[in-house]
């Protein structure tokens, strides 16, 4: 028995890159183009509540309407049975762009940024917004990480 998880029988699921309140985000494999992807995926815990079950799959159809340099790209979204022990839980993921890099977060507690930089980030992330809000999303967690 093979300990790799799979999702879709497409995406190979690796090594945790970051965590949320209601989603973890891994760094996965692309099988069939041969890409390495990020790999959103709902917390099994939150798959049986219709609400978060609502908002996820909201989140992967604004994000995948927006196409913008500033932007993570999504590629797919699917959803695929969860097991831990004897419990199960069909949970769906998100599947985008994977942006190689240290995060803003770890650059700033390294030993943060000059005010160019700074000014430069913070440029590019009102142009990405700017672009969601003219499409009518309002994103509600930006965070440096």
């Amino acid at each position: 028995m093979s300990d790799v998880r799979r999702l879709g029988d497409r995406y190979q699921v690796g090594e945790l890159i970051g965590r949320g309140g209601m989603a973890e985000v891994h760094e996965g494999r692309d099988l069939r183009l041969g890409r390495r992807v990020a790999i959103k995926i709902l917390k099994p815990e939150l798959a049986s509540d219709p609400a978060f079950l609502a908002r996820f799959r909201r989140e992967a159809q604004s994000a995948a309407s927006l196409n913008h340099p500033n932007i993570v790209a999504v590629y797919d979204t699917g959803e695929d049975e969860y097991r831990e022990g004897a419990a199960a839980a069909v949970v769906p993921f998100i599947v985008m762009e994977l942006v190689e890099g240290e995060d803003l977060s770890e650059r700033i507690a390294r030993g943060g940024l000059d005010a160019a930089t700074a000014l430069d980030i913070a440029g590019q992330a009102a142009v990405a917004l700017e672009e969601a809000h003219r499409r009518g999303i309002v994103h509600r967690d930006l965070k440096p990480a």
